[in-house]
């Protein structure tokens, strides 16, 4: 349920104590009571910064999942994988790519008790959507490796195991061979959590990053068509 806030102003401090405390007591007894924190604590601001980074994605005209239920987190775990902690010790926000199944590029918000990250994920990465971002790559290596400068200049790392040796020797030493030679990989910048976590300041954090990368997002979507 969306909060009757008018918009996001950060979370609340205590959330970083609640986070810390829920590793002690997030247990199936104590879950009622854990949930009602979750909810004034987490979900609710979290609704609050997915509607005003929705109005940041919108206004960039990307084709991307919009419908809360599928971008916001729920507070509960998958119980198949956690059947002792009911409740998630983080949070997220995603913006997936619409219509594709798998090599799905997306926007994306994660935080948990230390720190907070931001970037590009290629959900249901497979092989062969890597081999044909590849070959896009291979086609203008110069085009991504400008594309690529100008989001490390703004702090973003690109991550992912790399070869232990250079796959493309015949392509000239370039920012490109940072992505051709992982064999999979994420854009993202960590940030420890601070005052702005607690404050308007991160939603305009985020909706900046989101502009600073969107060239680079745009040329994952058409690498992987």
């Amino acid at each position: 349920m969306r909060s009757s806030n008018n918009g996001f102003c950060g979370f609340s401090p205590e959330m970083v104590s609640f986070l810390f405390e829920l590793k002690f007591s997030n247990t199936i007894d104590k879950q009622a009571e854990n949930l009602k924190k979750y909810k004034r604590l987490i979900s609710e601001p979290l609704i609050l910064l997915y509607d005003d980074l929705l109005e940041t994605v919108l206004d960039l005209g990307l084709s991307v999942e919009t419908k809360l239920s599928r971008c916001v987190s729920t507070p509960y775990t998958d119980r198949r994988f956690s059947p002792q902690a009911p409740l998630k010790e983080y949070m997220y926000i995603r913006f997936k790519q619409l219509g594709k199944k798998t090599d799905i590029p997306g926007l994306y918000f994660d935080m948990g008790i230390d720190h907070y990250g931001y970037g590009i994920r290629i959900y249901k990465q497979t092989s062969s959507g890597m081999g044909k971002l590849r070959e896009q790559i291979k086609e203008e290596p110069q085009k991504f490796s400008a594309a690529i400068e100008k989001i490390s200049s703004a702090g973003f790392a690109i991550i992912g195991e790399k070869y232990k040796i250079d796959h493309f020797p015949e392509i000239s030493e370039c920012k490109a061979k940072e992505i051709l030679n992982r064999r999979s990989f994420y854009i993202e910048k960590a940030v420890p959590v601070s005052d702005t976590v607690f404050s308007s300041a991160l939603a305009e954090e985020l909706s900046c990053a989101y502009r600073q990368i969107n060239n680079f997002y745009q040329l994952l979507v058409e690498g992987l068509r």
